[in-house]
């Protein structure tokens, strides 16, 4: 080998490691902001439901039992402590600094996730890219980032349980592990009705008075602009049931003229007339909840409740008035 090449070896070598050692440097004598490594961050689904004691409590005879399988099984995605997805964003001084999403498939998991040393706000969301009606909004700050349901006047119920985390990370220039309990932020309430001898041509319904977004650092709903949400029908030979999931009601009775905190609307066609009954309810419909109503229908298509926090209010031969879409 030639002098001249010998010497231009030795000149490339001697700048790559010049420019070794001014890193190292960097990251000791600078801001450690600018270094980093991986850290292990452990995710929980934290499934706190009242679902199993609200189906044992309120449907309590064989045929109500029997029921009670076919609801469990129609309410099975929404009340599940199973994350299809996670969608992870870090904050610091209230912007994103760091953000990625991955596939979990199960109630826990970990992962290995690259951060500059520094204080995060970290916020977590669980299966909102499986739910249509659900987008992410104001991901760009903490304090702005929300589940927010897509607007209209009618709306589909939501068809998976969501879930968010928040957790203030201290990340140190050291082998860390980082735990994150995510827990559920819609509910779902369910009218089973007795056919009661019954035979109507339709059955439909909606629920009114629930949140719109969720504000996850703040963990605040907001009730801006409340849709109809469609209720979900299934049946057997002996019941109906009309049920939807969405965000809660608001925790306190609303400055109206009745009690109600939310309503569940009730359309019956029967011998050729369709009544409308409105349930008024005044106990609230909580995160993580289910709602059972019961109920049965009259002779007249009405719908008769016991339930001692659930006033009804009736109309006789109602006619569609176009304030929102109807799909009998």
């Amino acid at each position: 080998m030639s002098d001249k090449i010998k010497r231009r070896i030795s000149c490339s070598a001697g700048i790559l490691m010049a420019m070794a050692a001014m890193t190292v440097t960097s990251c000791i004598d600078e801001d450690l902001s600018r270094c980093g490594q991986n850290y292990r961050i452990d995710y929980t689904v934290r499934l706190r439901t009242n679902i199993d004691t609200e189906i044992s409590d309120e449907l309590t005879t064989a045929n109500e039992q029997a029921f009670g399988v076919v609801l469990r099984s129609a309410l099975s995605n929404v009340f599940t402590d199973v994350a299809q997805n996670i969608d992870l964003s870090f904050y610091s001084d209230n912007s994103l600094a760091h953000h990625e999403t991955q596939q979990m498939d199960a109630s826990t998991s970990s992962f290995t996730i690259y951060l500059p040393v520094q204080e995060y706000q970290h916020l977590a969301l669980a299966n909102t890219a499986v739910e249509p009606l659900v987008d992410i909004s104001g991901a760009d700050s903490d304090l702005t980032l929300a589940m927010v349901q897509q607007s209209g006047d009618t709306i589909s119920s939501q068809s998976v349980g969501l879930f968010s985390a928040r957790l203030p990370m201290a990340v140190e220039d050291r082998d860390q592990v980082f735990n994150v309990d995510l827990y559920m932020q819609n509910c779902a309430v369910a009218l089973v009705i007795d056919r009661d001898g019954q035979s109507p041509t339709a059955v439909w319904g909606y629920v009114r008075d629930l949140a719109t977004s969720f504000s996850v650092n703040d963990s605040i709903y907001s009730y801006e602009n409340m849709p109809f949400v469609r209720a979900n029908l299934i049946s057997d030979s002996n019941y109906y049931g009309l049920y939807a999931a969405s965000f809660p009601s608001q925790d306190e009775t609303r400055a109206s003229d009745d009690a109600a905190i939310w309503r569940f609307e009730v359309y019956i066609t029967l011998n050729g007339s369709t009544t409308k009954s409105t349930l008024s309810v005044s106990e609230p419909l909580q995160a993580g909840d289910l709602k059972i109503i019961k109920a049965r229908i009259a002779d007249d298509g009405r719908i008769v409740t016991t339930a001692s926090d659930v006033g009804v209010s009736v109309t006789l031969d109602w006619k569609e008035g176009g304030s929102h879409d109807i799909e009998v």
